[in-house]
């Protein structure tokens, strides 16, 4: 429904913005008047009417044109001033033809004057002081006056006007300036306050939209319940705690939230691993009188140097109980960019861990269920050969022999499997004792000499000049060592080279085997010492094996507290590297 402004507003907006009719309306009624009284009053009178009307015509004219103005509704312009300048010439003509400098009606100039006057602009003054000069002076050019002080008043009477014409325009200009001023703040208030909805309209949207991605990440978090999700400070002190980690730890949200710390979900001796691997792998010694770091400690500084962490380490429910899991843990950033703390992402490996091992098992027995017919097989066939009472002929004994290295190779993928059994199942047995490395090195080069001879691969060893001790098991550290040798000879096409260098450094030493074959894609390198895995490179080119080498020389590594990494180029070679603490 429109709403109808009330009278009173309609008309201050009518004065507040007059129509040139309106502003010549004053001189209009003036003229009226004055004509009336000079019409019906028997003292005044019209001393010249021909003047007398030809004012008042030009005062009925301009009204005329006032009129047609406003009606229109043009916007005037600077020149709607000529109907004040024209009203002043009227009343001059008028008061000249009701009796000259002695007419009642000179005074009636000051309606157009203030009008006039009111035009911005100083210059309007000075047009002011020109007509009512000629006004009060027109008398005069008919009947020019006897004493000088009639003329005296055409100059002070046009000053007069002159300084009610100034003290009006500048009166004018500063009603237009706080006027404009007034505009100017009234459209900064408008523009502040569109600004302002515009402001809450934003906010408004922005809120429903944090409530939605509230809403999502609420309920994206609840649903995670196959895995622990938990958020902790720098301290270690648990900040958050998803539906999965109450179904796997057995505590409720606001137990693990009333100052539970990260010491609360892993067994002691856990954490203690943690900080007994790090001091091993240390290569400088801890600063004396510094405090033993905790176990949290060391696992947040690994993820603050920029370390993928993801470890398996067992849980330790409410009950008391130990779960296998694996844990991954990363920094917390908030929307800030400030570090808030820690993710902890812990998985269930109990499934995992039980299909490891009854798959162990399954090896183990395979492994041992084959082990004696082999034996038997192999046994056998000597006996067959070595029968004087019936000696065998020479493609007998071809086919014998065949049957012999294909027994003896299978023999040796069953020692392998049953191997990687006892490495999987913690039973790996070691007896270590001082042992040079440099001498374990030559002797493998040694027996490794035939077969790069039949592949055409020539073996380059560097040793240093003295023993390179170390407490180690000689046997499975040179099986470690012949694996590396036998890998590179079989992926080295015929005139390339194998070279096998020994480090001698203060706290470790390394063994380094380096060939020029083919070569390992870079995104198949952290798959190698996975069991049974065979780098696409190693089945293009039909080379054989069951990837079970790479397997069993890292254990061996990792039993005598070494460390094993690799480095490849596909098309250029590879170099394996074990480094091995010297203590």
């Amino acid at each position: 429904m429109t709403r109808t402004a009330p009278p009173e507003s309609r008309w201050h907006r009518f004065l507040d913005q007059p129509t040139p009719l309106l502003k010549q309306m004053p001189s209009f009624l003036a003229l009226l008047l004055a004509v009336i009284l000079t019409s019906f009053v028997p003292d005044i009178d019209f001393s010249s009417e021909p003047v007398a009307f030809a004012g008042i015509g030009l005062i009925v004219a301009v009204t005329v044109v006032a009129a047609v103005i406003s009606a229109r509704g043009v916007v005037p312009g600077k020149w709607v001033y000529i109907i004040p300048m024209v009203d002043i010439i009227a009343f001059g003509l008028f008061r000249a033809g009701t009796g000259g400098a002695q007419s009642l009606y000179g005074a009636l100039v000051l309606i157009p004057v203030v009008w006039l006057a009111a035009a911005p602009g100083i210059r309007y003054v000075f047009v002011i002081v020109g007509l009512t000069s000629f006004m009060i002076l027109l008398p005069y050019i008919a009947n020019p006056p006897e004493s000088a002080a009639d003329w005296f008043r055409g100059v002070v009477s046009p000053l007069v006007f002159a300084t009610v014409a100034g003290v009006v325009n500048e009166l004018s200009r500063q009603q237009r300036a706080r006027t404009r001023q007034a505009e100017a703040l009234a459209n900064e208030r408008a523009q502040a306050l569109t600004e302002n909805q515009a402001m809450v309209q934003r906010l408004r949207e922005s809120q429903a939209e944090y409530q939605a991605l509230l809403a999502s990440f609420e309920s994206l978090w609840d649903s995670i319940t196959a895995q622990a999700v938990i958020a902790v400070d720098a301290d270690g002190r648990i900040t958050a705690w998803n539906p999965g980690a109450e179904h796997l730890f057995g505590r409720a949200a606001a137990e693990a939230l009333a100052g539970g710390t990260i010491t609360d979900l892993f067994p002691d001796r856990s954490l203690r691993a943690l900080v007994d691997d790090r001091e091993c792998n240390a290569s400088s010694e801890s600063v004396p009188g510094s405090s033993p770091k905790t176990g949290a400690q060391v696992l947040f500084e690994r993820v603050e140097a920029g370390e993928h962490v993801e470890l398996d380490i067992p849980i330790l429910t409410s009950s008391g109980s130990e779960v296998p899991a694996r844990l991954t843990v990363t920094r917390r950033t908030g929307g800030d960019g400030h570090q808030h703390g820690y993710l902890l992402v812990v998985t269930d490996e109990t499934r995992t861990v039980e299909v490891v091992r009854m798959k162990d098992e399954f090896v183990g027995m395979i492994s041992h269920e084959l082990r004696t017919p082999l034996s038997s097989i192999i046994g056998f066939l000597d006996l067959l050969r070595d029968n004087p009472g019936a000696p065998l002929t020479a493609e007998q004994l071809s086919f014998v022999d065949i049957i012999e290295r294909n027994a003896g190779r299978l023999l040796a993928l069953v020692g392998d499997l049953l191997f990687t059994a006892q490495v999987e199942s913690g039973r790996f047995p070691l007896d270590p004792v001082d042992t040079d490395v440099a001498a374990l090195a030559s002797t493998a080069v040694t027996s490794a000499a035939p077969h790069a001879d039949r592949q055409g691969v020539a073996l380059v060893l560097t040793v240093p000049d003295h023993p390179v001790q170390l407490q180690a098991d000689p046997g499975r550290l040179g099986q470690a060592i012949d694996n590396l040798l036998s890998n590179a000879i079989k992926f080295t096409p015929a005139g390339g080279e194998v070279r096998v260098t020994v480090t001698d450094e203060s706290r470790t030493s390394e063994i380094s085997v380096r060939d020029t074959g083919i070569g390992i894609p870079a995104d198949e390198q952290g798959q190698l010492f996975t069991r049974f895995f065979r780098a696409s490179t190693a089945t293009r080119n039909a080379v054989q094996g069951v990837g079970l080498g790479l397997t069993i020389t890292r254990a061996i590594v990792l039993a005598h507290g070494g460390q094993m990494d690799v480095s490849s180029t596909e098309g250029e070679g590879t170099e394996f590297r074990i480094r091995l603490p010297r203590t």
